[in-house]
């Protein structure tokens, strides 16, 4: 099956080594149709022959667009090719006013290691050019962090937090999980050396192992207020694997043309959008912060003069922070780092007349600046037939696979951090035990917090058994002879048993079973004759209960009364075989017709 499918594959798109000698058309297309993109490929010498080694690509108007429109903000990071090549498609992503993703700069690298993404940086550094103020938030790679002070020593470095917390939880567990995540949200410095005092008086080793592996900023506190941008995480460029998801086994060269083709979209898209909004700040972002100020009331306000004040938390010990509406600024530092009023401001602005909201919000969040990001053209590009031809000087090979016996994944392995992640040769720990082990202080054990106590509540109530609905009741034929009639029976006479009716309209006194061990059935006790001939029935005799009308009400259909006979010493329920041959056989006249008889519903008791 897997060679059917490369086969197919290679009737579609070529083969697999020349897909890496088209890289070199594309780059001559991408140069004719939008000059000062950067396109480069690389190649290495093994044993005499040229391979090829890696790619990179950085297109004109995402370039103009990021210095125009987006904070100076990078996400970089890199994803696995599941298609014959082992090689890495790395990513580098930025964000605009809208908070989405905006793609920079992306490229095909054989492994991640130092050399590697030092191509890569200084390939970006080339596209983009000196930047003053700028951040770069990685994941747990030390090649790549190493490739980022070479090539970028001014950048502040981040660290994606998930990252770490996904290393530490491996060696530390319990209370101090929870500490780290305080810590690493806090904007305030004093709050940081306060989680962060705890978290060293639970564990010493702590401080010297975040000191050795992870020593680049992952708390807010630390990061620069005028990038404004406060992700402790590196999601970002998550977003861009999701997004190309599914395109990853293709060639290379269809690929890369594949993902001018998204962008090429994405930014048209987006440009149509900033042509239908109207306003001096993105309305998206003007409402959100309106949504904000709901549910404030646990905030007080006293204020000093119409643009400074006092706000007090009641639900937190009376704090006080102080807020400068003027230069957008309060203690609690988060409008400093998000460019967004916080809650204090917030509850200051909505006690003024005639507010606007969008007075108080960054510069990176105007309308002018979304559309600045998305005003260049991305070209289109003809197929791969038309792109110019260039002669190399050399036989370019495909570069060694890799791989090992049998079929690759398409999909990675999750970490067991993640949504169904995690494999275990046994049973899986319960859900309060994977990554943060918190402790209730209700019944002080580990895996779960006092609102998700099982002590708290109502125990549930077990369902009650399911009512078994009766039978569905069949008209049964049956012969019964003339003198038959029926004793005392132990059991309560049902309206079934009792109910003997004749199909000519007679009506015939009651008779109630006797002596029967088994409850009489209707229709044992119900016998018609369809020719209007009535059988005899027995008076009931020592009936333990009184006979209601259902039992005694007897017809003919001739409009007779027929009288009534009893039957001794009946075992047990009245069959067929027990009656007379001659009683129950075709050519006797009398056959009786057993009809099902009307349900009774009980009444219901009067409440008193």
């Amino acid at each position: 099956m897997e060679g059917e499918r490369e086969r197919a594959k290679d009737e579609i798109y070529g083969s697999w080594g020349s897909s890496f000698r088209y890289l070199f058309n594309f780059k001559a297309e991408m140069e004719l149709r939008s000059p000062g993109s950067i396109v480069e490929v690389d190649t290495k010498i093994t044993k005499g022959k040229v391979y090829f080694h890696r790619f990179f690509m950085a297109l004109k108007p995402c370039v103009d667009g990021f210095h125009a429109g987006c904070r100076p903000y990078l996400s970089i990071d890199s994803t696995a090719l599941n298609g014959k090549w082992n090689g890495h498609l790395a990513a580098c992503t930025a964000l605009d006013g809208h908070n989405w993703m905006f793609p920079l700069a992306f490229g095909f690298i054989e492994v991640e290691d130092e050399d590697n993404w030092t191509w890569f940086m200084t390939q970006l550094h080339r596209a983009l050019g000196p930047i003053s103020k700028l951040a770069i938030c990685t994941d747990a790679c030390k090649g790549l962090e190493n490739a980022v002070k070479k090539v970028f020593p001014q950048a502040e470095q981040r660290e994606c937090f998930r990252h770490l917390m996904q290393n530490f939880s491996k060696r530390y567990n319990g209370d101090i999980i929870g500490r780290m995540w305080a810590a690493g949200k806090t904007y305030r410095p004093s709050m940081f050396e306060y989680h962060f005092s705890k978290v060293l008086e639970s564990s010493q080793p702590v401080g010297k192992y975040l000191q050795d592996y992870h020593n680049l900023k992952w708390m807010r506190s630390s990061f620069d207020t005028e990038i404004k941008c406060d992700y402790i995480h590196n999601n970002l460029a998550e977003t861009f694997n999701n997004w190309i998801k599914g395109t990853k086994d293709l060639p290379v060269d269809v690929l890369d043309d594949m993902l001018n083709g998204k962008i090429m979209k994405l930014v048209a898209t987006r440009r149509k959008i900033g042509e239908k909004l109207q306003g001096r700040m993105l309305p998206a972002v003007v409402q959100q912060v309106n949504n904000r100020t709901r549910g404030l009331g646990h905030l007080k306000v006293t204020k000093s003069s119409n643009w400074k004040g006092e706000v007090r938390d009641i639900n937190k010990d009376n704090l006080r922070h102080v807020v400068n509406i003027e230069k957008s600024e309060c203690t609690c530092l988060e409008w400093q780092h998000t460019g967004k009023p916080c809650e204090h401001a917030l509850v200051f602005l909505i006690g003024k007349r005639n507010v606007k909201m969008e007075d108080y919000l960054h510069e990176y969040y105007s309308l002018e600046r979304f559309r600045a990001a998305y005003m260049g053209v991305v070209e289109p590009l003809t197929d791969r037939s038309q792109w110019p031809n260039v002669k190399l000087d050399f036989v370019l090979h495909a570069p060694l696979p890799k791989s090992s016996v049998g079929r690759k994944r398409k999909l990675r392995f999750r970490s067991c951090l993640e949504k169904g992640g995690g494999h275990y040769k046994k049973k899986p720990p319960p859900k309060g035990q994977l990554g943060s082990q918190n402790r209730c202080k209700k019944c002080n054990q580990l895996g779960h917090r006092q609102a998700g106590c099982p002590t708290n509540g109502v125990k549930k109530r077990k369902p009650k058994p399911r009512k078994i609905k009766p039978n569905t009741e069949v008209d049964v034929e049956c012969s019964i002879p003339g003198d038959a009639l029926l004793q005392v029976s132990p059991r309560p006479v049902t309206r079934s048993q009792s109910s003997l009716r004749s199909p000519l309209g007679e009506m015939s006194p009651v008779a109630v079973p006797q002596a029967s061990p088994r409850p009489t059935t209707r229709s044992q006790s119900s016998p018609r004759s369809p020719l209007g001939g009535m059988s005899p029935l027995g008076v009931p005799q020592a009936s333990p209960r009184p006979i209601t009308r259902s039992q005694s009400s007897l017809r003919s259909p001739l409009g007779g009364t027929s009288s009534l006979a009893v039957l001794q010493g009946s075992p047990g329920p009245i069959t067929r075989r027990q009656l007379p041959m001659e009683t129950w056989t075709p050519a006797s006249p009398a056959t009786v017709v057993v009809q099902a008889a009307k349900k009774l519903t009980p009444r219901k008791r009067k409440r008193v």
